[in-house]
């Protein structure tokens, strides 16, 4: 089992990569042609929102675990 440690650790990582890959899409430096998923400006806003949520909510874990 991961500790708190670790599993920030990854989340890190994944976030990082998350939030440049948004960001070439936003520059239109990446660009993807789908008819099932939405990839508009309003869907990119979305998934950062819910990052800022999930960063969150980890620290408020962070918080109570000190």
């Amino acid at each position: 089992m991961e500790t708190p440690a670790e599993i920030r650790q990854r989340w890190c990582y994944l976030r990082d990569l998350l939030i440049e890959q948004l960001a070439r899409f936003e520059s239109g430096a990446l660009q993807m042609h789908t008819a099932d998923v939405n990839v508009s400006a309003n869907a990119i806003k979305k998934l950062k929102r819910n990052i800022l949520d999930f960063d969150e909510l980890i620290a408020r874990s962070d918080a109570r675990n000190r």
